[in-house]
């Protein structure tokens, strides 16, 4: 009997450091997609943190990274610093960033953007978004189309948008 209650416990530790590993793994590359045939996204409509609301429709023409995060998310917090880089190079280029927050605390959510500092547009969430996890991020075309959809944090967003804006223009 004692044999089968380690044996029991092993299996069980086991099989816990095997989904430990794959959840690491899944943390580290994140998942990403690319739609196989052009997608146009919802006109979805947010309020911004400044109090004025915006529609996705108001960016068409504009490569748009459309960003759900929050801030107790460590991988959200891995990756804002980076959107931040790639904004101040990319901007020039007709790139805008629609962070959305889903944190449901406000004050938290506001300490964290006092430390940070974005300069790119911050934008309420609501209970209606339903996602798979956090960070997602869709990153839209100038034509309003989805390129890429990327579930996890977005390291290689800099070499998507070069992608979009075409072989003659860097950022």
């Amino acid at each position: 009997m004692r044999k089968i209650s380690y044996l029991l416990a092993l299996l069980l530790l086991g099989g816990l450091l095997f989904f430990a590993f794959v959840h690491k793994k899944e943390d580290e590359e994140g998942y990403s997609v690319s739609p196989s045939s052009a997608q146009s996204f919802p006109d979805f409509t947010f309020t911004g943190l400044d109090g004025k609301v915006y529609r996705l429709s108001d960016f068409k023409g504009k490569i748009v990274l459309l960003n759900f995060w929050a801030s107790w998310c460590p991988p959200c917090r891995e990756e804002m610093p980076l959107f931040e880089k790639v904004y101040e190079d990319c901007k020039k280029y007709g790139f805008v960033i629609l962070a959305v927050s889903m944190d449901t605390n406000s004050s938290l959510r506001d300490n964290y953007l006092k430390e940070l500092k974005p300069s790119f547009l911050i934008l309420e969430g609501n209970d209606d978004i339903k996602l798979v996890g956090l960070p997602t991020s869709y990153l839209i075309d100038r034509n309003g189309k989805v390129y890429k959809v990327k579930l996890g944090v977005y390291r290689e967003v800099k070499e998507d948008i070069e992608k979009l804006l075409g072989p003659n223009e860097r950022c």
